[in-house]
């Protein structure tokens, strides 16, 4: 396994650089180009992104080194200098694919030089953070006990991660690189969750109840659909800035009344829709391997003891035994 990882990041970042070489090639042809300041921006982009690249593969090569050390067990092969690396692959993926797109229609007619660079910058910021969390991963490995995930009664340490993960720019990640590492098929909903929250964000504040701050957020909504670089910038603001009222209010709103009737409206109603309550009570289950014997499942402990645990039960459809 370690291997395959180790060949498939080589094979990415091998990529990478041909298609850097590529566009530079084509962008710094001897033929004049149509796109003037709008290229070279497309040419620095690209040369920092060779940059990123190539300071990358050593740090993502030490990793796929030593990541499986930190598995909770060979048969459960995650952690999060697993998931790090996967990211970063990620978003090298989407690079390569967006570079090769500028490659073969540059010279095209109806080629968007504008929104084109705009990606490739908007990538490349987040490269140049990726980078900067792989460094901060890299301190950690260094710094912490061999095969440990967590730092064990180091204030000093823990105190200096958040402090350099805070002084991070994180609205690249918000903007058009929204969702890069998920499915596709992912990409809209993060979307409109990001764009209602930075909206509504916009409009907290300013005198107006629940209701008539998500009123007023629709109108605004728009211009944060049309720029993905204003919605990243806006996005860290609230989630830097604001308190945790807003949080509450904001996923509140889907509760009022009004909206509550329009979703009933506008959506097919569930036909399980309860609000349920486990009490702090011990359960007894009969084990797999044989179901003659019982185990005892503790009910779950907070900070203040054993607990009830309040949950819902969503579904579409009634099932039987549900």
């Amino acid at each position: 396994m370690r291997v395959a990882s180790e060949m498939d990041h080589k094979a990415v970042f091998t990529a990478l650089e041909k298609v850097c070489e590529d566009n530079i090639s084509v962008l710094c042809g001897p033929s004049e180009s149509p796109y003037g300041t709008v290229t070279k921006r497309l040419v620095q982009c690209i040369r920092k992104i060779q940059q990123h690249g190539r300071a990358l593969e050593p740090m993502v090569a030490s990793f796929t080194a030593v990541y499986h050390h930190y598995d909770f067990d060979s048969q459960t092969p995650g952690n999060g200098y697993r998931t790090l690396v996967k990211v970063v692959q990620s978003c090298l993926l989407h690079v390569i694919h967006k570079g090769r797109y500028i490659a073969s229609n540059y010279r095209g007619a109806f080629f968007r030089a504008e929104h084109n660079a705009s990606e490739m910058e908007a990538y490349c910021s987040a490269l140049c953070q990726l980078r900067a969390l792989l460094y901060l991963a890299q301190r950690l490995i260094h710094d912490i006990d061999h095969g440990q995930l967590y730092m064990q009664q180091d204030a000093d340490l823990s105190g200096r991660f958040v402090q350099e993960y805070s002084s991070m720019h994180k609205a690249c990640f918000y903007g058009r690189c929204l969702g890069f590492q998920f499915s596709p098929a992912l990409r809209p909903f993060l979307q409109t969750i990001v764009i209602s929250m930075v909206s509504y964000g916009e409009m907290y504040g300013k005198q107006q109840s629940g209701i008539g701050t998500a009123a007023l957020s629709l109108l605004t909504s728009g211009k944060y659909v049309i720029d993905p670089d204003l919605r990243g910038a806006e996005f860290e603001r609230i989630t830097q800035n604001l308190d945790l009222r807003f949080w509450k209010s904001f996923w509140n709103v889907t509760e009022s009344d009004i909206l509550s009737g329009f979703t009933r409206i506008a959506s097919n109603p569930v036909q399980v829709n309860l609000t349920l309550t486990v009490p702090p009570a011990g359960l007894r289950l009969p084990l797999a391997s044989d179901p003659r014997l019982t185990t005892t499942v503790s009910p779950p402990v907070a900070h203040w003891g054993p607990g009830p645990v309040h949950m819902r039960l969503i579904s579409y459809e009634l099932r039987e035994g549900q």
